[in-house]
């Protein structure tokens, strides 16, 4: 099998879960490029790949280094001034099926406090329902580190979200009326 349908066979059906990893990361104003950069890197990259494993692990693996790449190159920069021109943005057939499952505004927040470790971990697990063993191997790190983070991933999203709620909820007044 050719190179170019290989890719298209094995990489390309994950598009919209790397999309959706990289928007929840990054946002929706980076979301576009970082998918881009991640998929041309996995093309240039792709004889490295074997066909045994799991590619949508691989492709997370690159997103994450692609992320991180860009993260560090941009943590320096300073802010620019909005551009009043902006052009409209390209809309993709597979966006729909990404935003309609789009995380509620309260738990992407709580996910965006989160430690970037934590993230990765939680979103891998239950967003994209990695298995521990690819996440170690998306992540770099032992199994037994993958649980203990998705572990307290869970438990800190679980605070901050009761947090927000209860702040969110105004207090209740009993008052007596006199007759």
């Amino acid at each position: 099998m050719r190179a170019r349908s290989r890719f298209r066979t094995l990489a390309l059906p994950h598009l919209a879960a790397i999309y959706r990893l990289a928007r929840q990361l990054a946002g929706p104003g980076r979301a576009d490029d970082l998918t881009q950069e991640t998929f041309l890197s996995a093309w240039v990259h792709f004889d490295q790949f074997d066909p045994a494993t799991n590619c949508r692990a691989w492709l997370c693996r690159i997103l994450r280094n692609t992320w991180v790449s860009q993260w560090r190159k941009t943590r320096l920069e300073l802010p620019v001034a909005d551009i009043e021109d902006v052009p409209a943005e390209p809309w993709y057939d597979w966006e729909r099926q990404r935003t309609e499952s789009d995380l509620s505004a309260d738990m992407q927040w709580a996910l965006d406090q989160l430690p970037d470790a934590y993230r990765w971990a939680v979103l891998l697990a239950d967003v994209e329902e990695f298995t521990y063993q690819e996440i170690a191997a998306t992540m770099e790190c032992p199994v037994g580190t993958v649980m203990s983070r998705i572990s307290r991933g869970r438990r800190m999203l679980g605070r901050l979200l009761n947090e927000r709620r209860s702040a969110d909820r105004p207090a209740i007044r009993i008052v007596a009326r006199e007759r």
